[in-house]
């Protein structure tokens, strides 16, 4: 038996459950490091809501009630091999630690791990893995900077949609971590000028550390004029990373001509707007949703590299016995930015280092 968080009916609660075994082409690990994502808090803040979606798309039977439903959560992590199972090559060696896309893949297609009934998740002791998509993480690298990968490819695949030049103009808004990790991309790919917007003063510093060159206060300052006026006659990416419906048809309206919006953020319910503004704009709008296996591992290398500032992400660590007090922390407002679930520790919610 194991520790495990669940989401069941609206609620965080942690339990016992039965160790995981792997099937066919999949690996036993242990999780060592796993992130708190934005799309969890959502998930337990508006479950009924995305459950009903769930149903609508056949990830669960129409049938299924809501509150009957559950979800083992957790999808970005650093784990350690534990066990193989049939069909694998084995060609790590049991002990090593490594990340993966949080994906496996059966007769249903592919299961996102964390986020699918049924599917263990990386908030628990052990969970499954794709042996196919197992990346070794390197030595130098801490447990908890290897969980960071899953969000920077979130961030590097949002900006890949947008296909920026560098001399074109980028507005980040929203400065979590999506938004960290779409200004480091930005950043990599070589685009100078970088505009992040922020109602919080620690987010905006810690826009400025990853790379952004100008910083904006959206209670303060119109952030939509500031990067308008930056990109002159250059073209404006224009990246939502914050999560709230309404920046849909507010931003739609507000962007200039031609301009590129990325919607990154997880919006589940119903948002009205009207087209026209998008049209008489010419405005491309994109929706971006996980990444592409390379580009995870891209996000790995360069995370190795040292060329991110990943500390300034992390804010807060906590044990697995204290999963369901960090929630209501999180779900309330706060400063953080992320906390990582350390499974084999039995400390509260404190501050990273």
């Amino acid at each position: 038996m194991m520790k495990s968080i669940m989401m069941r009916d609206s609620r965080v609660v942690l339990e016992d459950a039965p160790i995981p075994e792997p099937g066919s082409g999949q690996v036993l690990v242990k999780s060592l490091a796993c992130g708190i994502c934005g799309s969890d808090l959502h998930l337990v803040r508006h479950s009924r809501e995305i459950f009903d979606f769930y149903r609508e798309i056949g990830v669960v039977p129409a049938d299924t009630n809501a509150q009957d439903l559950e979800i083992n959560l957790g999808h970005e992590f650093c784990a350690e091999i534990v066990s193989f199972g049939p069909d694998t090559n084995q060609q790590l060696a049991i002990g090593s630690r490594v990340t993966a896309v949080p994906m496996l893949l059966g007769e249903q297609g592919q299961l996102g791990v964390g986020v699918t009934p049924g599917v263990p998740g990386a908030y628990s002791e052990y969970f499954l893995l794709e042996e196919a998509l197992l990346l070794p993480v390197p030595d130098a690298l801490p447990n908890e900077a290897a969980a960071l990968v899953e969000p920077l490819a979130v961030g590097l695949h949002a900006v890949n949609h947008a296909q920026p030049e560098a001399d074109e103009v980028a507005l980040v808004a929203g400065c979590g971590p999506i938004g960290l990790a779409c200004i480091a991309a930005l950043k990599h790919l070589g685009v100078k000028t970088i505009v992040a917007s922020d109602p919080l003063a620690t987010g905006r510093n810690n826009a400025a550390a990853f790379g952004a060159t100008h910083v904006a206060d959206p209670g303060a300052q119109d952030e939509m004029a500031l990067a308008t006026e930056l990109a002159g006659d250059r073209r404006l990416v224009v990246l939502e990373c914050v999560g709230l419906p309404r920046m849909i048809p507010d931003f739609i309206q507000r962007t200039p001509e031609q301009a590129c919006i990325v919607f990154t953020g997880l919006h589940t319910e119903p948002v009205p707007f009207n087209p026209a503004h998008a049209t008489v704009k010419q405005l491309n709008l994109k929706f971006s949703y996980y990444y592409e296996p390379e580009e995870y591992a891209a996000c790995l290398q360069v995370l190795t590299g040292g060329n991110i500032p990943w500390q300034r992400m992390i804010t807060g660590t906590v044990g697995i016995n204290h999963v369901p007090d960090a929630f209501a922390t999180l779900m309330q407002r706060n400063e953080h930015v992320k906390v990582i679930i350390e499974p084999f520790s039995n400390h509260q919610l404190r501050a990273y280092r």
